[in-house]
C-alpha cells in the first residue's frame, strides 16, 4: 500500500502537469473563438452599415430618377404647347401673306412648305415622346411592382397612385 502511495504521490506532479495543460488548451481555444466571434459580429455589423448606407444611396437616386420623370413631363407638355402654338401661328402667318398678295406667292409657297416640314418634324417628335414616356410609364410600374417593395421605397409609388 506504501508502494501505491508513492506512486501516488510521484505521479502527481506529472499529473497535475497534464491537468494544467488541458486547462490552459481548453481556456486558450475558448479565447480563440470567443475572439472569433467578435471579429465575425464587427465584420456582420460593418457589412450592416454599409448595406444601409448603399440603401439610402439608392433611395435617394431613385427618388431623384423620379421627380427628374415627373419634371420631364411638364417640360415635354410645355414644349409640345409651345410647338403647337408657333406651327399655328406660321401657318396663319402663311395663308394671310398668300391671300395678301400674288406676288409673294412664291415666297408664300416655300413658307408653306417649310410650315408642313416643321409639322412633319413636330409629328415625329410627339411619336417619339410618346414612345418615350410609354418606356417611362413601363419602367416606373416595373419599379413600384417589383423593386420598390424590396427596397422599401414604396412611399416613391404611392403619391404616383401606381
Amino acid at each position: 500500500m506504501k508502494e501505491k502511495l508513492t506512486l501516488i504521490y510521484k505521479l502527481s506532479p506529472l499529473i497535475l502537469a497534464c491537468i494544467t495543460i488541458m486547462a490552459l488548451y481548453f481556456s486558450y481555444h475558448c479565447w480563440l473563438n470567443e475572439r472569433r466571434a467578435v471579429i465575425r459580429a464587427d465584420r456582420a455589423e460593418a457589412k450592416h452599415e454599409k448595406y444601409l448606407s448603399d440603401n439610402n444611396e439608392v433611395k435617394k437616386i431613385e427618388s431623384n430618377i423620379i421627380e427628374a420623370i415627373k419634371n420631364g413631363y411638364a417640360k415635354t407638355d410645355a414644349l409640345r404647347n409651345d410647338i403647337d402654338n408657333g406651327l399655328v401661328e406660321l401657318r396663319i402667318k402663311v395663308e394671310s401673306v398668300e391671300r395678301d398678295s400674288t406676288a409673294t406667292g412664291d415666297i408664300a409657297n416655300k413658307a408653306l412648305r417649310l410650315a408642313r416640314s416643321v409639322e412633319q418634324d413636330y409629328y415625329h417628335l410627339t411619336n417619339a415622346i410618346r414612345y418615350n414616356q410609354t418606356l417611362i410609364e413601363g419602367w416606373q410600374k416595373y419599379y413600384c411592382g417589383e423593386i420598390a417593395p424590396k427596397n422599401n421605397t414604396l412611399f416613391m409609388c404611392e403619391k404616383r397612385g401606381d
